[in-house]
């Protein structure tokens, strides 16, 4: 077994890829994904996971018996609980107690919800603080939740993005006028990670709540919300989780919140959503944050992709994509500096999720290139990343030091004047 910490990450990244993946102790996870093409090399799980095979199982069971010969009969025998029961599993990879976290509805819906609630608590305070390299949707919920509440309202962003030290720029912003703190605890561009626990500290020394987005650190980065004093997450389930495209996201309200309303009410989130009263009171414990009636298929085949995760363990998970993307970044120093690429990823490991991006001038068309012609499948943010993902429980140190192989093979063959003109609508 490898002992991925950083006393020996330098002697790791210099040893044969075929060596580390046969020492990997999460090896066994990559036959439990469908992988029709072992050539493929598969590097945007930061965007889609892989197929679980037991989800693909699973699918079969849930439409021809639990659908097709249950029928509604599913509701009472099963379904009204497994909302919640796998709601609490994912409670255990975030640090939640049981009944804080439920799977609801889209990411945006989600923070729409959380961010409008938190608003509604204390209308004394007008401003949301982020950053410019927030996900752009939460962006623009985050101004909708604001002009829903008043019109004093407003978010406010921090230029993080060429800042020196980004904490301490954010530390600063930090005031009494701060009514909400909203990141994505991992910036979908650069990878950057946030410290949960430090930036929550400060919000709360001046009475302001905190709303994380953790999509893009849910299930490869240790997260303990309890311990940090969260307010509120939410996150989506298709990246590390595995769940498929367009999978429901969840949504955390932590205990200390009681007083937070759902403001998007609905007879799913009532005390008693079957006795149909238009009156009837919100539900008493976090379900009262659901409104209409869940996706059931789809929030289903959540599951086998959170076992998954939960049975690695995400600090195994953790060590091993630190080590991935390491070895990486090793091999892109030896091949592809001279090239055109910088590294727009943070160089310490602590301050990084698992994808690391890559600037270039062609980026686009080197994402293209890599896609068509080189059998591998990173994705592309404008105008110049292209984000190479690590998912530790199916990505293999092999792949990582082919990968870069590749991507010398798109420079120097021509790959870039190839596909120079291409646009495609999924970068």
């Amino acid at each position: 077994m490898i002992e991925y910490d950083s006393s020996s990450i330098k002697n790791l990244i210099q040893k044969d890829s075929k060596d580390l993946d046969s020492a990997d102790e999460l090896s066994g996870f990559r036959s439990k994904f469908v992988i029709e093409d072992p050539d493929l090399i598969y590097l945007d799980g930061n965007s889609l996971g892989r197929l679980p095979i037991k989800t693909s199982e699973l699918v079969k069971e849930i439409v021809s018996e639990q659908w097709g010969d249950r029928l509604i009969r599913s509701w009472n025998e099963r379904w009204l609980e497994d909302t919640t029961r796998i709601g609490d599993k994912i409670g255990l990879v975030v640090g939640a107690k049981p009944g804080e976290v439920v799977i609801a509805d889209s990411t945006s819906v989600c923070l729409y919800k959380a961010a409008v609630s938190a608003l509604l608590s204390d209308q004394k305070r007008s401003v949301i603080l982020t950053d410019d390299q927030n996900f752009p949707s939460d962006i623009q919920v985050l101004r909708a939740a604001a002009s829903a509440v008043s019109k004093d309202h407003e978010v406010v962003l921090i230029e993080s993005n060429k800042a020196e030290d980004p904490v301490d720029v954010l530390l600063e912003a930090i005031d009494e006028t701060v009514a909400l703190v909203s990141l994505s605890q991992v910036s979908y561009r650069s990878g950057w990670c946030w410290d949960l626990s430090l930036i929550s500290q400060k919000a709360h020394q001046v009475g302001a709540k905190v709303l994380w987005d953790l999509s893009h650190s849910v299930g490869v980065v240790p997260i303990d919300l309890r311990r940090d004093g969260i307010d509120l997450a939410v996150g989506c389930t298709y990246k590390y989780l595995n769940g498929g495209p367009g999978a429901p996201a969840f949504m955390y309200v932590s205990e200390n919140c009681k007083e937070l309303i759902n403001p998007i009410a609905g007879w799913y989130g009532s005390e008693d959503p079957f006795g149909f009263d238009p009156d009837c009171q919100p539900d008493r414990d976090n379900r009262r944050f659901l409104t209409g009636t869940p996706p059931l298929i789809s929030t289903l085949l959540i599951e086998p992709g959170v076992d998954l995760v939960i049975e690695a363990g995400v600090e195994s998970i953790r060590s091993k994509s630190v080590a991935l993307s390491e070895k990486f970044l090793f091999k892109v120093r030896q091949t592809l500096l001279t090239l055109g690429f910088e590294i727009a990823s943070p160089l310490d490991e602590k301050n990084r999720g698992s994808h690391v991006s890559l600037s270039h001038s062609s980026a686009l068309a080197i994402g293209q290139s890599l896609i068509n012609e080189q059998s591998t499948i990173p994705d592309v943010r404008p105008p110049d990343l292209v984000r190479f993902g690590f998912a530790p429980l199916y990505t293999t140190f092999s792949e990582v030091e082919e990968c870069v192989n590749r991507i010398k093979t798109v420079i120097e063959g021509g790959g870039v004047s190839r596909w120079e003109n291409s646009n495609p609508l999924v970068p």
